[in-house]
């Protein structure tokens, strides 16, 4: 009986121990499925990668010639930024922060707006070709070599193979195709540079590593302005519309060795620009972390903020020059450098010959001449900029073959100028020391600079009294950049002081031509010359050096004889650079960039 009690004890048991050996081999079951899930879900993953991968592989054929396989290491173009990485001392790592006097309001390429942009843009964006900063050669960058018809109507570019941009996505024809159109494209607003494309037809895709560009006839910048244009990505800026893309803040997005931190959609204005290293770039690793513009409008900030290493370099201004360079505390932390630069540029004051559709007094050649005789420019460079600039004689770079060396800057002459001004009808016609037209009109006007550099401040000062002596009344205004920019696009002011960045061969059109008036071109004074277009028209499509050279000079006189511009000075430069950085070089083209520096390990600061 005890034992045939047992037995429903034992059958439960062993029905529990069955039922839970029936739920542990489910639960094994459900677990197996769930990898075996997973390893499908991967596998499916690795597919598409895989697809992805030959679909990449298609679109990057193997190389057509020695040129392109040659790797990024090895490309002439990178050759200063190698040089210096089998130095002892050398480590990547650190920031360069450097100032910049007003805020950036727009990164979108194409539709820039000033150079404080452009230097943004030449560290994210890239070209075809480059400048040797020391032969002044075009060198490849992005394309492997180039050849040119012998009409000079077509230029042939072939491709590097391993160029990507900073998704790591491939550049090939199709983008350099794309940019092209984008700035050609009639809805794009981009008024002033289109003067420069005008000659350049087009440009086809041969494959994706060949492009061909044509051009309606020949040009003297050409290879530049072909070979030269940061490329954008197809595929990235594509998806916006013209409208987006002309309203787009930030739309900046490239193949180089920097980027944009964050989404470029997300940018806005603010009180720094940053750089973050492109951990995708094709070429040499880039060496510095981070590249920052920090805004300092004042000058004296921005001295406070360099001693206090808040930013790593300091642009020292003509009234600086003889108080800084023998400051002891500058000159321990910092290497103390005076720059050149063959394309430095000229700064100049503007007379709007035209005004709400009707000519100013300043359409009158003989007033424009009055005023710049009115100046003592010499004075000016000697007292106000401490020497540290060259008074200029017209638009083009003194020592290069472009200017007419026999020319000489208008010399100061009260007298002369006085005379200009009673053949143009200005005298004081009631003794109260004021200038009057015919009508009883005194000669008055309002001259409109940047805000915030007492070097521009100072010249403006200088303008108005120097005028005043001569019974010509100036009202000064002093504007934000911003809305000094609104103000020239709408032609709405009478004078206006301003600089050119210049080149080692200008084009003369965008400024001086009369085609450049309309549709927010960059003649904003309006300036007409019949003979000067015919010869600038002529001169841009000269092949040969030697005549092309002798119509720059006929250019360059008429300039000289007409003054749409007081042509003012070409500026010296000097600097002072935080020592941490090294191989900090001076080239023909001014301060090497960033991309060649570096900070010893033990110096770095960030």
């Amino acid at each position: 009986m005890q034992r045939t009690g047992l037995l429903p004890i034992v059958h439960t048991v062993l029905l529990v121990l069955v039922l839970g050996l029936i739920a542990l081999a489910m639960v094994m079951f459900d677990r197996q499925h769930e990898t075996l899930r997973a390893i499908d879900a991967n596998l499916a993953r690795q597919s598409e990668a895989l697809v992805r991968l030959s679909d990449g592989l298609r679109e990057r054929p193997a190389p057509r010639t020695a040129a392109a396989a040659e790797t990024a290491e090895t490309n002439p173009a990178f050759g200063r930024i190698l040089s210096v990485r089998d130095n002892p001392d050398y480590a990547p790592g650190d920031w360069r922060v450097s100032s910049i006097p007003q805020q950036i309001g727009k990164l979108t390429p194409v539709v820039q707006t000033d150079g404080y942009q452009r230097r943004v843009e030449a560290l994210v964006l890239e070209g075809l070709i480059q400048r040797n900063p020391e032969t002044l050669a075009f060198e490849p960058l992005i394309a492997t070599g180039w050849t040119i018809s012998d009409d000079g109507l077509t230029i042939a570019y072939d491709l590097r193979t391993d160029v990507c941009f900073s998704d790591g996505s491939p550049l090939t024809s199709e983008d350099v195709v794309y940019t092209l159109n984008l700035i050609k494209d009639p809805k794009i607003n981009n008024p002033a540079l289109k003067t420069y494309y005008e000659v350049v037809e087009g440009a086809v895709a041969e494959g994706p590593h060949r492009v061909v560009f044509t051009l309606s006839e020949p040009y003297f910048q050409a290879l530049s302005f072909t070979g030269g244009f940061g490329i954008l990505s197809k595929d990235w800026y594509g998806r916006f519309t013209a409208e987006e893309f002309n309203e787009g803040l930030g739309l900046l997005y490239g193949s180089g060795p920097y980027r944009l931190e964050g989404d470029p959609e997300d940018w806005q204005p603010g009180p720094s620009v940053e750089l973050v290293r492109n951990e995708n770039y094709w070429g040499p690793t880039p060496t510095l972390d981070r590249i920052v513009w920090r805004v300092i409008s004042e000058d004296a900030a921005e001295l406070v903020a360099f001693r206090n290493g808040e930013i790593d370099s300091y642009a020292v201004r003509p009234e600086q020059l003889a108080r800084l360079r023998d400051d002891a505390d500058l000159n321990e932390k910092a290497e103390f450098l005076e720059i050149t630069d063959v394309s430095s540029g000229f700064s100049y004051i503007g007379w709007n010959q035209q005004r709400g559709g009707e000519p100013t007094r300043f359409a009158d050649r003989r007033v424009r001449q009055a005023l710049t005789l009115l100046l003592d420019r010499e004075e000016m460079a000697s007292q106000l900029m401490a020497g540290t600039v060259d008074v200029i004689n017209g638009p083009f770079s003194a020592g290069t073959d472009q200017a007419d060396p026999q020319l000489e800057a208008w010399r100061h002459d009260p007298q002369r100028a006085k005379t200009l001004l009673a053949e143009a009808g200005f005298e004081d016609r009631d003794g109260d020391g004021v200038l009057e037209d015919a009508g009883g009109v005194p000669f008055t006007f309002t001259f409109i600079y940047g805000a915030g550099s007492p070097t521009t401040q100072l010249q403006a000062g200088y303008i108005k009294d120097a005028l005043a002596r001569a019974g010509i009344q100036v009202e000064l205004e002093p504007l934000e950049f911003n809305t000094m920019i609104n103000r020239i696009n709408d032609r709405d002011f009478d004078a206006i002081t301003l600089a050119w960045g210049g080149s080692i061969e200008s084009d003369p059109k965008q400024i001086f031509h009369s085609d450049s008036i309309a549709d927010g071109g960059s003649n904003y004074v309006s300036y007409r010359n019949e003979e000067l277009d015919a010869l600038i028209d002529e001169a841009r499509v000269t092949v040969d050096e030697a005549e092309r050279t002798a119509m720059w000079h006929r250019v360059h006189r008429i300039l000289h004889e007409d003054q749409p511009y007081t042509f003012l000075f070409n500026r010296k430069g000097y600097a002072f650079v935080d020592k941490r950085f090294k191989n900090v070089d001076v080239t023909k083209t001014g301060l090497n960039p960033p991309t060649e520096q570096y900070v010893p390990l033990a110096e770095q600061r960030y």
